[in-house]
């Protein structure tokens, strides 16, 4: 609607995604307009995301954590991730995604968890009533 309204294509679009609801139509616009897709809540929010079991499969194959996992497959996907921090050892651990690679059947199994009902956070469309 931005660009509609304005003219105006942001550089970066912070949506809610994660591997629970990965908003691959959204993704597929941003990068045909060359804007970055930053993840909002890119964790799921600490809720069961990181005990599903193909997440939890895949930190035990490559000896990491699940939020690593799921960080590393955000940036797989080239997207922009923030992931929340509530200390150092988490910080730290956040970082160290970076360096984990992800093969084909990893990314396969993390991309079947999409879902069209897996929305944490409030939808955008529907602010102000």
């Amino acid at each position: 609607r931005i660009v509609e309204a304005t003219g105006v294509v942001p550089a970066v679009n912070q949506i809610e995604l994660h591997p629970g609801f990965q908003q691959r139509e959204a993704r597929s616009y941003h990068e045909a307009h060359k804007i970055v897709t930053q993840s909002w809540s890119p964790l799921g929010q600490g809720k069961d995301l990181l005990t599903r079991a193909p997440i939890v499969r895949v930190a035990d194959k490559h000896r990491r954590s699940p939020a690593q996992v799921v960080i590393a497959w955000h940036l797989a996907h080239g997207l922009a991730v923030i992931p929340k921090a509530s200390d150092l050892e988490h910080l730290s651990d956040n970082f160290a995604a970076r360096d984990l690679i992800l093969d084909e059947e990893d990314m396969a199994a993390i991309d079947a968890l999409d879902s069209p009902v897996g929305r944490l956070g409030p939808d955008p469309r529907s602010f102000g009533g």
